[in-house]
């Protein structure tokens, strides 16, 4: 715990929790000291000061964040990964030397990831030279998501790079790539012996690899609440060895000390051979604890073998902290041990029916706040589906096992012994189909706030251990109070709207979201070159949906056809996820983008209502969201989709937010001559010198302008003459390229409070940097 403080008080973002860890720490090391009269107990503090340090070094900065930009290099090295994607790209880890074309700085053992355009295939020991520009990862934006600076960075790569150009110089060797080699061997038999859907699947439970895992199959599993499955977890670490402990020891007869050796050495083996995940390696470094004791005759203590596990992985890299796998393997873990305390020991086979239930009760119930912290919903029904999948997944990964010793042998043998394999997976799906028909069986919670998730553990711990003395009662009274809070204070005390502008890139894309949850989706984005399903609506936009709590969107309002406004939006149709379309009265030109919609829309029973001035569309809980434009009977260039947009005004207590589209000079000119006083500015067209003229600039007179933009666009968005113009406004500027998303936090009772993902630095960072000033 204290080192966990430590290395949160290094990188963590939240003022409150670095300072209620180090509060922590000092009041913990205050207590022992006093109680027992030893100073020996100063030493947790090191534990404080090693988690800072190893949390320090892996934070150093690299010589692309350095340089705060892209930084043209010349990479040679050698590929010690190769795979291709669905995309037609090769994905090649690059191991080698990084040399800077500018200023012919030299980068020793720098590890990139390779983004290759190539009919030419790559494999791993190709010695290859590649030029570009070396990009910096992004980062989680505001609701969370995928945050590829996290992961990429956790898992040693230095920079991203597309190249330029691309030339083999040869073949040679790494190390560990013996073992990368018979990794790929067992993926390419598993292909050859299973379908490919079940390969996929057998392919992540026994070597890691997830890449070959279908969309829907990944779906499928997490709806269900047995994505623990598809990958090297723990609970296959330990069955692993629960097996080989087995075939030893009651087959083999051999004794209990040359079991446990030989455990140790081949689950360390399989550990190496299948990547190293935090999950397995925590179920291995117990594994080797509880082994360890029967060789040198020594009972192992269950939450000192976890303590330990935890230790050693942070010391390797203290980024896994932050990752949604190593947190749920251990609170999982931790929940089952907490349950064998708790339950009574089961005699019957019925009772240990119930007694395996509700170990999976737990298992879930501590694991659901991290899940609702990184993915925004949890399977109630994943308890039902854990007492089918659980029992069966260690005969699974037997079988998968036996199946790949034999189809290395004979591999008609494979095929046959794959068999099993094939039917327990075909009812794993069946199980997952079943229990996500149960009404109700997937909740969207949204991102539970940190203060919210200690009160749930504190109520389950106080639940579990409770006695009648005032501190239990008042754990479950305050813990239960703050629960409430989180869930209901903003709906029933706050009341506070929220105005979201998030980076889609060259694009736009507004959400509003009500206190009562309810979602109003202003145009969706779209990046130009993604398939549609896999677009910004999907990877962006939903999310951020879910972030909030919210399953379906009230209403969209699609200003105009063009892809960076409608794609998003087109993806949430088609998806199911709203039944309202909201578009301009004026008439639209028969192109594929109008189509495509009608379809959408056809297919989806989706109501279509048009909108010009004098339309407005006001609830208690939105306020009210008044169209300002098109203008009845007003000229407009039919050739023209800008001119076509919509012009929305919305007003919640005393804030008003003026939201554009792509309007250009002559519609503007038109809105001026209305009363247009807002408080924030939506830019329109991105920052285009077609747009925000100097006598609608004025007409609005905002405090704050929004851009919404894609770094290094085409278009050099947003244009020098408009920033100079808006600045001439005394507007307080935010635009999506630098900031990323941005929130807008609005108060019924008057004013709002912004905030942007770019500002969600580690608070240490915030401290040295406000100190170096001072």
């Amino acid at each position: 715990m204290f080192m966990i403080c430590g290395i949160y008080s290094r990188l963590g973002i939240s003022m409150w929790v670095c300072l209620v860890c180090f509060i922590f720490c000092l009041a913990s090391v205050s207590y022992f000291v006093i109680k027992n009269k030893s100073y020996w107990f100063l030493l947790l503090l090191v534990a404080f000061l090693l988690g800072f340090g190893v949390a320090d070094k892996s934070a150093t900065k690299t010589f692309v964040e350095m340089a705060g930009g892209d930084v043209p290099i010349t990479a040679s090295g050698i590929v010690t990964n190769a795979e291709k994607t669905k995309n037609g790209y090769w994905k090649c880890d690059v191991f080698g030397t990084v040399t800077e074309n500018e200023n012919k700085a030299i980068h020793e053992n720098q590890k990139l990831l390779a983004i290759i355009k190539s009919d030419t295939p790559f494999k791993m020991g190709d010695c290859v030279i590649i030029s570009g520009d070396a990009l910096s990862f992004s980062y989680a934006d505001i609701y969370g998501g995928y945050d590829e600076w996290l992961y990429l960075t956790a898992d040693g790569y230095t920079a991203k790079i597309f190249p330029d150009t691309w030339e083999k110089t040869g073949h040679g060797k790494f190390w560990g790539m013996g073992i990368k080699n018979a990794n790929e061997a067992v993926q390419s038999l598993l292909e050859k012996i299973l379908p490919e859907k079940e390969s996929g699947i057998a392919k992540a439970m026994l070597t890691g690899e997830r890449a070959d895992i279908e969309k829907e199959t990944d779906d499928l599993y997490t709806k269900a609440g047995v994505t623990h499955i598809l990958c090297i977890s723990g609970l296959h670490m330990s069955l692993f060895a629960l097996y080989l402990s087995y075939i030893l020891q009651d087959l083999c007869k051999c004794s209990k000390r040359i079991t446990a050796l030989v455990t140790m050495v081949v689950c360390v083996a399989f550990l190496i051979f299948s990547g190293l995940k935090p999950s397995a390696m925590r179920a291995v470094i117990m594994i080797c604890v509880t082994s360890l004791g029967y060789v040198v005759y020594r009972r192992h203590d269950w939450l000192n073998s976890l303590a330990l596990a935890g230790i050693v992985i942070l010391l390797i890299q203290p980024l896994y902290l932050f990752q949604a796998g190593f947190q749920l393997s251990f609170v999982s873990v931790l929940g089952i041990d907490i349950a064998t305390q708790v339950l009574p020991k089961p005699k019957t086979w019925y009772e240990k029916m119930i007694n395996l239930a509700g170990v999976s009760c737990f298992a879930v119930g501590f694991g659901l706040p991290i899940v609702a912290y990184h993915f925004y919903e949890v399977s109630l029904v994943g308890i039902l589906a854990n007492m089918v999948v659980l029992p069966l997944s260690g005969i699974l990964l037997g079988c998968i096992v036996l199946s790949v010793i034999g189809g290395f042998l004979f591999l008609p043998l494979g095929v046959f012994l794959a068999g099993t394999v094939y039917f327990i997976l075909q009812l794993f799906e069946m199980v997952c189909h079943l229990v996500i028909q149960i009404p109700y069986g997937i909740v969207t919670i949204g991102r539970m706030s940190l203060w919210s998730m200690a009160a749930y553990y504190l109520l389950w711990y106080g639940l579990c251990f409770y006695r009648t003395v005032w501190k239990y009662r008042l754990m479950v009274f305050g813990s239960t109070l703050i629960l409430l809070y989180g869930m209901l204070g903003n709906r029933l005390i706050w009341k506070e709207n929220t105005i979201a502008f998030l980076d889609v890139g060259q694009g736009d894309c507004t959400v509003i979201t009500t206190y009562d949850k309810k979602a109003f989706v202003i145009d969706g984005g779209g990046k130009y070159g993604k398939p549609f399903g896999e677009n910004v609506g999907m990877t962006v936009l939903a999310p951020y949906i879910a972030s909030q709590g919210i399953t379906d969107v009230e209403a969209f309002f699609l200003t105009h056809l063009d892809a960076d406004h409608s794609t998003g939006i087109l993806e949430l149709l088609a998806e199911g996820k709203g039944k309202a379309l909201y578009v301009s009265d004026y008439p639209v030109v028969d192109t594929e983008a109008e189509k495509q919609r009608k379809e959408i829309v056809e297919k989806n029973g989706v109501s279509v209502y048009t909108m010009h001035k004098g339309n407005d569309c006001m609830m208690q809980s939105l306020g009210v969201l008044r169209c300002m434009y098109p203008i009845k009977d007003f000229y407009f260039d039919e050739n023209s989709e800008n001119a076509r947009s919509l012009v929305l005004q919305y007003v919640y207590g005393d804030t008003s937010v003026l939201l554009t589209g792509d309007i250009e000079a002559m519609q503007e000119v038109a809105l001026a001559k209305q009363d247009l006083h807002s408080d924030i500015l939506k830019v329109a067209h991105h920052g285009s010198h077609t747009s925000s003229t100097q006598i609608f600039l004025e007409a609005v007179s905002a405090e704050c302008g929004i851009i919404s933009c894609g770094r290094n666009n085409l278009y050099n968005h947003p244009h020098t003459e408009v920033m100079e113009r808006l600045e001439n406004q005394n507007m307080d500027i935010y635009r999506t390229d630098i900031s990323k998303s941005i929130v807008i936090k609005i108060d019924p009772n008057g004013g709002y409070t912004i905030h942007t993902a770019a500002e969600r630095k580690p608070y240490y960072e915030t401290i040295k940097r406000t100190m170096e000033k001072t």
